[in-house]
């Protein structure tokens, strides 16, 4: 006599199917957790080196405070992960260029400090428009690469965190940093340290989602890219 279908092991079969949505669903809730405390840490990082600077340097969050530190070594990881997207993946070039360039820009602009001391006032401006220029020109060239490219990331999830980075550094950093909020808000008592506290850690929350992004994306893109080469050289 054969054995019913419905059963296997001495157990149904639903219940076998039962026990592997469960686990399906516990393994979502465990990304979900991983991903929630990557968010967090993302978020509390500004803080600490907040707290850091205030109480250990003592700096009042100067040009050479951890803060702005940390900002510059997350846009030169953000321009790195580009140029290596760059290099790596020629159908991403013209795009990867582009974005390398836009964040080479704003590195420059946060070493401005520096150049002022080695050159002279104001000599970021040099650097920054022969940069821009020669990536503009370069995407240019490849236009159409270009496009694609920058569509392919505004459709990704990173590219919505990056965007969002962007956001928070270039318009809501600056906005809650006006001058006028912190006077109004402190009258006799208004010190710009306070300003200047509140507006780079802000901007520093926004440098980390823009250098999480990016280094996630080419990431993806070079694993993608690894497993099709991979597919297509297993076929031959």
């Amino acid at each position: 006599m054969s054995r019913s279908p419905e059963r296997t092991h001495g157990l149904p079969a639903r219940s076998w199917r039962g026990d592997a949505g469960v686990r399906g669903d516990l393994a979502v809730l465990a990304a979900h957790a991983r991903r929630t405390a990557l968010f967090t840490a993302a978020a509390l990082l500004p803080l600490l080196m907040l707290w850091c600077d205030v109480y250990w340097l003592r700096d009042g969050v100067g040009e050479w405070s951890l803060v702005e530190l940390t900002q510059e070594g997350f846009l030169a990881a953000t321009v790195l992960a580009f140029a290596r997207l760059a290099r790596r993946s020629p159908g991403e070039r013209a795009f990867a260029v582009l974005a390398a360039g836009l964040f080479g820009c704003a590195l420059v602009r946060e070493l401005d400090a520096v150049l002022d001391v080695l050159l002279f006032h104001g000599a970021w401006v040099v650097p920054v428009t022969l940069l821009a220029a020669g990536c503009i020109l370069y995407a240019v060239s490849d236009w159409r690469g270009a496009l694609a490219g920058l569509a392919r990331f505004v459709q990704s999830r990173q590219g919505a965190v990056l965007t969002l980075g962007l956001v928070v550094v270039v318009a809501y950093s600056r906005l809650f940093g006006m001058s006028a909020i912190w006077q109004g808000l402190l009258g006799d008592q208004y010190l710009r340290v306070f300003k200047n506290a509140a507006e780079e850690s802000i901007e520093l929350l926004g440098y980390t989602c823009i250098a999480a992004a990016a280094l996630s994306y080419v990431g993806v893109r070079l694993r993608d890219a690894r497993r099709m080469a991979l597919s297509v050289r297993a076929s031959l």
